[in-house]
C-alpha cells in the first residue's frame, strides 16, 4: 500500500517493514509505472527476503503489463531502471538488487490481467488465494492454563530461527496430561512460518483401522500440498510419495498420540524426507519409541503446578479463575486428588457444575473410591498395550510397592519370577511410573486405575481377586475366612486389632506377597504359605516363625520391630536377597547365614541387645549393604571380614564399638563407610585393601587417635569427615611432610574437620597437604586467620568457617570459591568484610556468601530498605547477585522463592533454596546457585525474547522483614538495558502527548486505547504531575471554560484523571514495593505489600509507603471532587487499575484524608470558583500533605514529589485561563 506522506527518495518507514515481516501473505501488483518508485522496489526486496527466510506466501499480479517486461526489465521497466541507475549511480548494488528481485518475483506463478472485467478478475484472485491461505489455526478449548511458558520453552528447543537442519521433537507424558493441547498451541504459533503444515490427530486410533496408515499418509499429503484427496495404493507407495513431494518443502508436521514405531516409519521415517528447516513434532506416552526412532529432542511434560491446577479446576467447575467463598477446602481437595493431571481437573470440575458444597463433597468421596470412567479409560490405554510380564509388575506396584525403594522392589519382583529390569524400564518409557531419587513413583490416578483393574476381576467377591489392599476387603477375607487360591498378594495396614483364624492363610496356596503393618492379632499365625516371596510383617507377634514354614523361594524377610529371637540358622535360602530385623529387641545373637549366599542387604539397626553376630556374615560374597547402627551393646563386630561386593557399611552410634575388623582380600567396589560416634581409637592398616573406598565418616569419634597414612593414598578416597576428632590434630601435624611430599598427592576433595580446636598452623597444614580440596568445613575452631596459601587452592569451591569466634582475617579468595559461610564470625575486620563483598565483582558463578552484617557497598547497582528484592527484566533472565540484610529473626532456616510476574517458579530440588541464616547477617548470593543448568535456561523462556518487561521478585519464606537489600548485575552476561529497578514505563513526555489527545471534542477508541497504555508511562511522581498539569493547561486554553453539561469535556477530563491515577498507583507500587487498593468509588486508598501469592496487613508497611498512601488518598479524592464540582458529575473508579467513568452527582469537599492523620493544614471545604482555582487548590493541598515526609525523614529516592510541586505556581487571568510558571 502507498504512504501519501512518503516523499520522493525517502526510505521505507520502520513500521512498514515491520508490517511486511508480520504478514502471512504479500500480494504484489505490478503496474506499468511500478518500477519508478524506489520505495516500492525496496518494499519488494523486503517481501522477497521474508519469502526466503520465513516462507511468506507471495502472489504477483501483472496489471496490464507483460510479465516478461517485469522479468527482463523491458519497456517501461527498462526506462525506470535506467533512471534509477543514473540517480543511484553511487549505489549500483542497490539497483542490481532491485533487478534481481524483479526477476525472481516475476518468475513466480501469479495472475495476469490483460483486459476484461476487473471485478471478475479480482474475485478469481480472492478465491484462488483463499484456498492457499485458508486458516490453519486449530481450535483450542476455552479453559487452558499454563501453556504460554511451555510453548515458549518448546520454541526454544525447536530453534525455529534455524533453517539449516530438520529436527524431530517428542512431547512425552502420561495420558490426560495435556500433550495434545500443548501440541495444538505450539502448532498454532508456528504453522504460518512454514510452506506447509499438518496436524494428524489420533494416529494410534486411526492406524489401527483397515488401511489406517495409508489414510494418514493421504491426509498428510493433501493438507501440505493444498490439493484435493490424494489416493495411495499402499504404505510403501505412500512412503515414496512423501519422500518425493516433501523433500524440498519446509514443513511443520504434528503426529499426535503415536504408540508404535511402524506409524513413525510410515509417516516420518527420517529427517531426510523433508526440506531443510522442517520440524516434526511427535506426542506419545512411550519414551522407548522415541529412542528407537532416534528422536534426540524430548520434552517430558510436567504436571500442572498447584496455581495452574486451581485455576483450571475453577474454570471448569465455577467458570471463574478462583474458588467461590466457602469452596476453598473442596477445591484444594480436588487438586490433591488430581495431582496436576489436566484431564482429571477438567472432568471432575465439569461434573461439579451447579452443585452445592454438600453435593460437591459427596461427588469427591465417590471419585476417590471409584475413579471416574472418563479418566480411567484414557489412562488404561497405556496398560492395555503392555505384555503379560509388564502388566503383572504394574499391578504389583499399583497395589503394594508405590513409593518404595527401587532396588528393594526389583529383588522381590525377580524373586516372583518376573523380569524386573526390562519390565520397569518399559513402564517408565510408557510414563506409567517414574523413578525419583531411587524410589518408585506412580501417579495416584494411575495407581487407582491399576487397582480398579484388579477389582474388576471379581467385583463382588474380594476373596476371588489376585491382590487385596483395601482395608474393608482384607478384613472381610481374614475375619470370614473367604480367601481362595486366586489371591497372590495381601497388604493390611490397620491400627485396630483383627479377629481372625490362625489358619486363615491355608486356602491361599498362591500367596507370594504378605505385607502387614500396624495391626495386632489375638494370636500369632500357626500357618504361613511356603510359596511366599515376601514376608513383610512389622511387629510380628511371635518369637518364632510357624512350624513347617520353610519358604525356600523367599526373596525378602522384612520383620522390623518383631518379637523374634532367631535361634535357627538361615540355611538353603538360595533366593534370599534382603533381610531387615531392625529394632528387634529380643535378638542377642544373629545366627548363621551361610546358606543365604545371594543375600545383598542385611539391616540390624536399633537391635540394642545385640552383642554378637555369626562369623558367616563377614564372608557373604554378594553382600552389598550392611548396617548395624545404634546397636549400643555391640563391642566388637567381627575380627575379620572379606566382603568383595560391599558398597555400604554403617556402625553409627554403636557407642561401645571399639574395634573395627581387619580387611581380608581386595574390595574395588565404590564403598561408603559411616562410623559416627563410636568408641573406635584407630583404623587398621588393612584399610589399604579397600581400594574402592571413597567416603569415610567418623564424626564424633572422640577417642580416635590414628588413621593409616595409606588411607589418604587410596585412588578413590575423596571424602573424609572427622569433625570433633580433636586428637587427630597431632597426627595431622606429624604427617605433614609425608602427605605434601608424597609422589602421589592425596585426592581428598571434601574434608570436615570442624570442632577440633584447630589453630592457624593446623589450617595451613591442611591447605598444603590436600591441594585437591573442593569443600572444606572447619567451623567452630580457634584459628585467628586463614593462611595465605588459600590463594593457591585452585580447586576450592566451598569454605565453611562459621562459629569461628576468633577469626579476624581471610585473605583474598580465588575466584573459584563459590560458597563461603562465615556465620557468627563476629571478629572479622573491616578489610575482610570488604574483600568478601568484592567477590561479587568477579562475577563468580553461583556465588554464596554469608557473613555478619555490614553495609551494602555504594557500587552495587541498586539497593533499598525494607520490602523484598524486585526488579524488571526483558529478553533474557539477568545474571544477578542479591544481597539480603536480615534483622532480628526467631528462626534460621529460610527458603527463597522466585516469582516472575507473580507466578512462582518451581524447581526440581526445593531444598537447594533453603539456607541457614542468622539474625543481623548478610546473605550475598548469585541466583544461579539455586537452579540447575536446565532450570536456569528455562527462565529465559519465561522472560521471553520480546521487549516486554517482566517483574521479578525474590521472596523469603517464612516471611521476614529485610533491613536492606541490593542487586549487583553481572555485566559480562547481562545487558544493562534489559534490567531496571523501577517500573520501566516510557518517558513522561509521551504521557503528556497522549493526554493532549483527550482534548479533542470526539475521543476515538484508538485514543482511548492509547490513554490506557499511557497509564504506565510516568517514570516519576514529578513527571506525572507536571505532565498532567501541562495537559490540563493546554486543554483549558484550547477549549475555554468548561460547562456543567459539557459531556465531551467530562469525558476528556475523565480520561486525563484516569491516566494520572493509574500512573500514580503504579509509580507507588514500584517505589514503595506496595500495592494501592482503592475498592470504594470515593473511599480512602490503602496499601498492601506487593508480595506474590500473599497480602500483608497495613501495619507491616514501611513509613514511606504509609505516607504515599496518604498522598494518594488525597490526590484521588481531590480529583474526584474537582470533577464533581466543575461538571456536576461523580468520578467512579471501582477497579484498582480500571477505567474512570463519570456520573451525575452533587459536589463534595475538595480533599479527604485518613481519619488518623491530622487535617489541620488541609483546606477541606473549599469550593472552587474556576477550573484553574480548583486545580490550584488540589496541588496546594498536596504540597501540605507531602510536607510531613521530609519532617519525619520519610523521603524515598533521589527526588521528592514535594520538591517538584514547590516549583509550580498557578495563576488565573480572570477569564478562566490557566497560566503555569515553573
Amino acid at each position: 500500500m502507498d504512504d501519501e506522506y512518503l516523499t520522493e527518495g525517502e526510505t521505507i518507514r520502520p513500521q512498514l517493514l515491520k508490517a511486511i515481516e508480520d504478514s502471512k501473505v504479500s500480494i504484489v501488483v505490478f503496474s506499468e509505472n511500478y518500477a519508478t518508485s524506489a520505495w516500492c522496489l525496496d518494499e519488494l526486496v523486503k517481501i522477497f527476503q521474508c519469502h526466503k527466510e520465513k516462507n511468506q506466501l507471495v502472489f504477483p499480479i501483472f496489471y496490464k503489463v507483460d510479465p516478461s517486461d517485469v522479468r527482463h526489465q523491458n519497456n517501461s521497466y527498462k526506462q525506470a531502471m535506467d533512471a534509477h541507475e543514473i540517480r543511484y549511480c553511487y549505489e549500483s548494488q542497490k539497483v542490481q538488487k532491485w533487478k534481481e528481485t524483479l526477476a525472481e518475483i516475476s518468475n513466480m506463478k501469479g495472475f495476469h490481467l490483460k483486459q476484461g472485467y476487473e471485478f471478475e478478475f479480482i474475485q478469481d484472485i480472492v478465491n484462488k488465494i483463499s484456498t492457499k491461505v485458508s486458516a490453519k489455526q486449530l481450535p483450542i478449548e476455552e479453559h487452558v492454563v499454563g501453556l504460554q511458558y511451555q510453548v515458549a520453552r518448546l520454541k526454544s528447543i525447536l530453534d525455529i530461527e534455524s533453517n539449516d537442519n530438520t529436527f524431530m521433537l517428542g512431547i512425552l507424558g502420561i495420558g490426560g496430561i495435556g500433550k495434545t493441547t500443548l501440541a495444538k498451541a505450539l502448532y498454532n504459533s508456528l504453522c504460518n512460518q512454514f510452506e506447509g503444515a499438518c496436524f494428524l490427530f489420533n494416529v494410534r486410533e486411526t492406524s489401527s483401522q483397515e488401511k489406517g496408515k495409508v489414510c494418514l499418509q493421504q491426509m498428510l499429503l493433501s493438507k501440505i500440498l493444498q490439493k484435493g484427496k490424494v489416493k495411495l495404493g499402499s504404505v510403501d507407495e505412500g512412503i515414496s510419495t512423501l519422500k518425493e513431494r516433501l523433500c524440498t518443502k519446509r514443513v511443520l508436521i504434528v503426529l499426535d498420540d503415536v504408540d508404535k514405531i511402524e506409524q513413525l516409519q510410515a509417516l516420518a521415517g527420517g529427517c531426510a524426507w523433508f526440506g531443510s528447516g522442517s520440524r516434526i513434532i511427535i506426542t506419545t506416552r512411550d519414551k522407548y519409541l522415541l529412542a528407537v526412532h532416534q528422536v534426540k529432542r524430548i520434552y517430558d511434560m510436567p504436571m500442572l503446578n498447584e496455581h495452574d491446577s486451581l485455576q483450571l479446576f475453577c474454570q471448569n467447575a465455577f467458570k471463574t479463575s478462583s474458588p467461590p467463598t466457602n469452596y476453598e477446602d473442596m477445591c484444594n481437595r480436588a487438586i490433591r486428588y488430581a495431582k496436576g493431571l489436566a484431564l482429571a481437573l477438567k472432568v471432575i470440575g465439569s461434573n461439579l457444575i451447579d452443585k452445592d458444597l454438600k453435593e460437591g463433597k459427596s461427588a469427591l468421596d465417590k471419585y476417590e473410591k471409584n475413579p471416574h470412567i472418563d479418566i480411567q479409560s484414557i489412562l488404561r490405554i497405556s496398560y492395555d498395550s503392555l505384555q503379560h510380564n509388564e502388566k503383572e509388575i504394574f499391578l504389583d506396584i499399583a497395589c503394594f510397592f508405590n513409593g518404595m525403594r527401587l532396588d528393594y522392589v526389583k529383588r522381590i519382583l525377580d524373586g516372583c519370577g518376573f523380569y524386573s529390569e526390562d519390565g520397569i524400564r518399559i513402564l517408565i518409557d510408557k510414563s506409567l511410573i517414574a523413578i525419583e531419587h531411587g524410589y518408585l513413583r506412580m501417579h495416584d490416578l494411575i495407581k487407582d486405575m491399576g487397582r480398579d483393574i484388579v477389582k474388576q476381576e471379581a467385583p463382588k467377591e474380594a476373596g476371588e481377586r489376585s491382590r487385596l489392599w483395601f482395608r474393608e476387603d482384607v478384613l472381610e477375607v481374614l475375619t470370614k475366612n473367604t480367601g481362595s487360591a486366586k489371591i497372590e498378594g495381601i497388604k493390611l495396614d490397620l491400627p485396630e486389632g483383627v479377629n481372625w483364624s490362625d489358619t486363615v492363610f491355608k486356602k491361599m496356596k498362591k500367596l507370594r506377597i504378605l505385607i502387614v503393618r500396624n495391626t495386632s492379632f489375638p494370636s500369632w499365625p500357626i500357618y504361613l504359605p511356603n510359596q511366599l516371596k515376601l514376608l513383610d510383617w512389622k511387629g510380628y507377634p511371635s518369637k518364632f516363625l510357624p512350624p513347617g514354614f520353610y519358604p525356600e523361594q523367599i526373596a525378602a524377610f522384612n520383620l522390623r520391630f518383631s518379637l523374634l529371637v532367631l535361634k535357627k540358622p538361615f540355611q538353603k535360602f538360595e533366593h534370599l536377597t534382603y533381610m531387615n530385623f531392625s529394632c528387634c529387641q529380643s535378638i542377642t545373637k544373629f545366627p548363621d547365614v551361610s546358606g543365604a549366599k545371594s543375600l545383598r542387604e542385611l539391616i540390624l539397626d536399633g537391635c540394642k541387645k545385640l552383642v554378637k553376630v555369626d562369623d558367616s556374615i563377614g564372608f557373604l560374597p554378594n553382600l552389598v549393604y550392611l548396617s548395624a547402627s545404634e546397636c549400643t551393646q555391640l563391642k566388637s563386630f567381627l575380627l575379620q571380614i572379606s566382603l568383595p561386593s560391599l558398597e555400604y557399611l554403617s556402625f553409627d552410634l554403636c557407642s561401645r564399638l571399639a574395634h573395627f575388623p581387619d580387611v581380608l582380600g581386595k574390595n574395588d567396589k565404590p564403598l561408603k563407610i559411616s562410623l559416627r560416634h563410636t568408641a573406635l581409637r584407630e583404623l587398621s592398616d588393612s584399610f589399604a585393601e579397600l581400594s574402592g573406598l571413597g567416603y569415610l565418616d567418623m564424626t564424633g569419634c572422640k577417642e580416635l587417635k590414628y588413621l593409616p597414612s595409606s588411607l589418604f593414598m587410596l585412588p578413590n578416597f575423596v571424602t573424609l569427615k572427622i569433625g570433633g576428632c580433636s586428637q587427630l590434630r597431632e597426627l595431622l601435624t606429624s604427617s605433614k611432610g609425608r602427605l605434601s611430599e608424597a609422589e602421589h598427592r592425596p585426592k581428598l576433595e571434601t574434608l570436615d574437620f570442624s570442632n577440633a580446636c584447630l589453630s592457624n598452623e593446623d589450617l595451613h597444614v591442611i591447605m598444603q597437604s590436600f591441594p585437591n580440596l573442593k569443600d572444606l568445613n572447619v567451623l567452630s575452631n580457634y584459628f585467628v586467620s586463614c593462611p595465605e596459601s588459600i590463594k593457591e587452592s585452585i580447586c576450592l569451591r566451598s569454605l565453611d568457617v562459621s562459629y569461628c569466634l576468633k577469626l579476624q582475617e581471610i585473605p583474598e579468595l580465588p575466584s573459584n570459591v563459590q560458597k563461603l559461610n562465615a556465620r557468627h564470625c563476629n571478629s572479622l575486620t573491616a578489610d575482610t568484610s570488604s574483600m568478601l563483598w568484592s567477590q561479587v565483582c568477579k562475577e563468580i558463578n553461583k556465588l554464596q556468601v554469608l557473613m555478619p552484617q555490614t553495609d551494602i557497598p555504594d557500587w552495587f547497582d541498586y539497593h533499598d530498605q525494607g520490602g523484598i528484592p524486585i526488579f524488571w527484566a526483558r529478553c533474557k533472565f539477568p545474571a544477578v547477585a542479591l544481597a539480603f540484610m536480615f534483622g532480628k529473626m526467631n528462626y534460621q532456616a529460610v527458603e527463597l522463592h522466585l516469582f516472575i510476574d507473580s507466578e512462582h517458579v518451581n524447581v526440581q530440588h526445593q531444598h537447594k533454596h533453603t539456607l541457614n541464616i542468622a539474625e543481623n547477617h548478610v546473605l550475598l548470593c548469585d541466583l544461579r546457585a539455586f537452579f540447575n543448568d536446565e532450570e536456569w535456561e528455562s527462565l529465559d523462556a519465561r522472560i521471553g525474547h520480546d521487549n516486554n518487561w517482566k517483574q521479578v521478585q525474590v521472596v523469603c519464606e517464612p516471611d521476614t522483614s529485610l533491613r536492606e537489600w541490593g542487586v549487583y548485575v553481572y555485566k559480562k552476561e547481562t545487558n544493562m538495558n534489559d534490567i531496571q529497578f523501577t517500573c520501566p514505563y516510557h518517558e513522561s513526555s509521551r504521557l503528556q502527548s497522549l493526554l493532549v489527545i483527550t482534548n479533542t471534542k470526539t475521543i476515538s477508541r484508538e485514543d482511548d486505547m492509547e490513554i490506557e497504555s499511557a497509564r504506565a508511562s510516568a517514570s516519576s511522581v514529578e513527571e506525572t504531575s507536571a505532565s498532567i498539569v501541562q495537559a490540563l493547561e493546554a486543554s483549558y486554553s484550547k477549549h475555554g471554560v468548561p460547562h456543567v453539561n459539557s459531556n465531551s469535556w467530562a469525558q476528556t477530563c475523565s480520561l486525563c484523571c484516569s491516566a494520572l491515577l493509574s500512573s500514580y498507583r503504579r509509580l507507588l507500587c514500584c517505589t514503595c514495593r506496595c500495592r494501592i487498593d482503592d475498592d470504594e468509588p470515593c473511599g480512602e486508598a490503602r496499601m498492601t505489600k506487593a508480595q506474590p501469592a500473599r497480602l500483608m496487613l497495613d501495619d507491616n508497611l514501611n513509613c514511606c509507603a504509609q505516607t504515599c498512601c496518604l498522598c494518594f488518598s488525597a490526590l484521588l479524592s481531590s480529583f474526584r471532587r474537582l470533577l464533581c464540582s466543575i461538571y456536576g458529575r461523580r468520578l467512579d473508579n471501582d477497579e484498582p487499575y480500571g477505567e474512570v467513568k463519570m456520573t451525575k452527582a452533587q459536589p463534595g469537599p475538595m480533599i479527604s484524608r485518613p481519619q488518623e492523620e491530622s487535617t489541620e493544614n488541609v483546606d477541606e471545604e473549599r469550593v472552587p470558583s474556576s477550573f484553574s482555582q480548583s486545580l490550584q487548590t488540589v496541588v496546594e493541598n498536596l504540597k501540605r500533605l507531602t510536607a510531613p515526609r521530609e519532617d519525619k525523614g520519610w523521603s524515598h529516592g533521589e527526588d521528592s514529589y514535594n520538591s517538584e510541586l514547590s516549583d509550580v505556581d498557578f495563576e488565573d487571568d480572570g477569564e478562566g485561563n490557566l497560566d503555569m510558571e515553573a
